[in-house]
């Protein structure tokens, strides 16, 4: 066995882990050399390349992040992870922690298949500081190299051009989440001139 297969192995373990136990998992990604970004919260689904974390923020549970995990560097769960878990007991957020849209993690295609089907609106990070960009709206179009998406800006205009993401640029896609519900329903379109 490779080094890194060996890695890879004892993630996919550390993340069982983390999911059965229901452990609030403090995770480490590296983007690229130099760049990092950290994610918190409880995994409540995996694959063996993608992992969906609902994300925890305030003593409180948000919406759901799909990460893939090979940029997964660490995953901790030190003293301070286990006394935020233990608050999250006391505050009865724990009992709602669970995915409310299964999604089919085999790939980007069936990911965005499964989140298109369900009419899920979503946000697309690539974190990367080079590409460093942000996307907001609905899934119009699944390739097998690219998602198109109809983004809509700060103000809700929902653009006329289709922005093409390719697979290879994402870091993370949100869903379920309470900012990207609320803003979808007052969306709107630029009237013609």
């Amino acid at each position: 066995m490779t080094f890194e297969n060996y890695k890879k192995q004892h993630m996919k373990e550390k993340i069982k882990h983390f999911y059965e136990n229901q452990k609030f998992a403090h995770i480490k990604r590296k983007i690229t050399k130099g760049w990092n970004e950290l994610s918190r919260g409880y995994i409540v689904d995996f694959s063996d390349d993608f992992l969906v974390m609902q994300e925890s923020d305030d003593f409180r549970l948000l919406g759901f992040d799909i990460l893939p995990i090979k940029y997964f560097k660490k995953i901790r769960y030190n003293k301070n992870d286990k006394y935020y878990d233990k608050i999250m007991f006391l505050e009865n957020e724990k009992k709602n922690i669970g995915i409310k849209t299964k999604v089919d993690l085999t790939d980007w295609v069936s990911i965005f298949n499964s989140l298109k089907e369900k009419n899920k609106n979503v946000i697309i990070e690539c974190e990367n500081p080079e590409i460093d960009s942000f996307t907001i709206g609905s899934i119009k179009k699944v390739a097998n190299k690219s998602v198109f998406i109809q983004h809509f800006d700060a103000t809700g205009f929902l653009d006329n051009e289709l922005t093409k993401i390719r697979y290879k640029n994402i870091t993370k896609i949100i869903f379920d989440d309470r900012y990207i519900d609320v803003f979808s329903k007052y969306t709107r379109e630029r009237k013609n001139k």
